[in-house]
């Protein structure tokens, strides 16, 4: 049995949660994290790269199995965990945490669901296993800043999967803190990943947190124990990170903080994008001489501190450049999937008026973040004259979030992949009701009943 505190306590907190005791708007909040990771995923099932994910994942089996949302394929729940991830975070539209670590909380839902289909669970257990995965992730990122210290956001993807998939199987506290143990001390990702140019494995790496999330729930579930004190203990966790309190269970659960994405771009340039499209009315993109950015310290640090941001090569460099995203939606009036094509991003017209931008760090804006995600932009018209627009938080911002209908206008436009209006009104009707579902099997039913169904 684990001595570490740190662990006890959040793993008395997952097993004592029960969907009864669960505030409504929490239960709200999760249904609508899965509604907008399904949209994610089936807008994304058809790109070249997650093909190759779903093919891949074919080629495994487990006696506990699970199905690749939209294609039916069966494979083990481990592979369904990271297959279905990577579907829902390919485009970069899923939901974001904003706290001393940021992160993409959604990623652990591809594994959470696997699990949830493969022993048969309630959809209110299903939620129940959400909310908890997402107080751990979310309980994390509050406590200490990953980043400065090298480690990445798919750390916390592990354990709060490790959690949830831990209340989905049914683990008792002892039980739950040795997956949480294992699945700690396996599983501390490089933010290198998120520096540079960046690469396919971008997308990959909260997903595959969430797949070795549920590897570590498994073999706490077959009797396998973990470290005593990976968190507090000698080369533990704080041995990386320094001395934090991971608080769980204070008040309203932390999946209401998290936020909600209009554009297919890191969430840090979600307010600029907003604000290049209010702009760009008073000045047509030809007339612009010079544009400035200006934002918070993590916004500039992941999308415009690095030279790469301002010639990208490929679309994961490109949805983290606040010039790319920012020059696109002023040439085209929005920001689409599309814009992240080989052809696009070597059109002359967006690397002109790219080298036309500069991106600075806002001490006012940093010190008001992460409450606040703002963005102004400053641009300079042929005439010179300066025309700017402040965004003080972007659409979907837990401060500022989408409604119900904006989210379903999300969703209908992105599901079309995977099938017409009825057939996602009828998927959509589901989901909003996933938590009175005696099975979650036929949430995952819904999802592989669509064109791109296995015959």
């Amino acid at each position: 049995m684990s001595s570490d505190q740190s662990v006890l306590a959040l793993a008395d907190y997952v097993q004592g949660l029960q969907f009864a005791q669960l505030p409504p708007q929490a239960v709200h909040e999760a249904r609508r994290r899965i509604i907008d990771s399904v949209a994610c995923a089936a807008a994304a099932a058809a790109e070249p790269f997650c093909q190759q994910m779903q093919a891949m994942a074919a080629r495994y089996a487990g006696p506990l199995s699970a199905r690749l949302w939209g294609s039916g394929q069966t494979t083990s729940v481990e592979m369904a965990a990271f297959t279905n991830g990577t579907l829902l975070r390919y485009l970069d539209l899923s939901d974001t945490v904003l706290a001393r670590s940021n992160g993409h909380p959604s990623d652990m839902l591809g594994g959470l669901v696997a699990v949830a289909e493969a022993t048969d669970s309630a959809g209110s257990t299903l939620i129940t296993a959400v909310v908890a995965a997402y107080e751990v992730y979310v309980g994390l990122c509050d406590a200490v800043a990953m980043a400065a210290k090298g480690v990445d956001q798919g750390t916390a993807a592990a354990v709060g999967t490790a959690a949830g998939a831990a209340r989905l199987l049914g683990l008792d506290a002892a039980q739950t803190a040795h997956a949480l143990s294992l699945c700690l001390v396996a599983n501390v990702h490089l933010y290198n990943v998120r520096c540079g140019e960046l690469s396919d494995w971008k997308g990959c790496g909260g997903p595959n947190g969430a797949r070795n999330g549920v590897f570590a729930a498994l073999m706490a579930q077959a009797g396998m124990t973990g470290p005593s004190a990976v968190v507090q203990g000698r080369g533990g966790l704080q041995t990386i990170l320094g001395a934090f309190e991971w608080r769980v269970g204070q008040g309203m659960p932390l999946i209401a903080s998290t936020h909600l994405k209009r554009h297919p771009v890191c969430y840090h340039g979600q307010s600029a994008v907003d604000a290049a499209l209010a702009l760009r009315e008073q000045v047509a993109a030809s007339a612009v001489q010079s544009i400035q950015i200006e934002t918070y310290e993590a916004a500039y640090q992941a999308m415009g501190s690095d030279a790469q941001r301002w010639q990208p090569s490929n679309r994961e460099t490109a949805d983290h450049s606040l010039p790319y995203a920012v020059a696109t939606a002023w040439l085209d009036g929005k920001l689409a999937s599309s814009a992240y094509s080989t052809e696009q991003l070597v059109r002359a017209d967006t690397k002109a008026l790219m080298d036309r931008i500069a991106v600075v760090a806002s001490p006012a804006m940093t010190q008001a973040f992460p409450a606040q995600a703002q963005t102004r932009i400053s641009v300079t018209d042929a005439q010179g004259q300066v025309h700017r627009y402040l965004q003080p938080n972007p659409r979907g911002h837990a401060h500022d979030p989408m409604t119900d209908a904006e989210l379903e206008v999300k969703f209908m436009d992105l599901f079309a992949p995977w099938g017409d209006e009825p057939r996602a009104r009828h998927v959509l009707q589901t989901l909003w009701q996933v938590d009175a579902l005696a099975s979650s099997r036929e949430l995952v039913d819904v999802l592989v009943a669509t064109k791109g169904a296995a015959a």
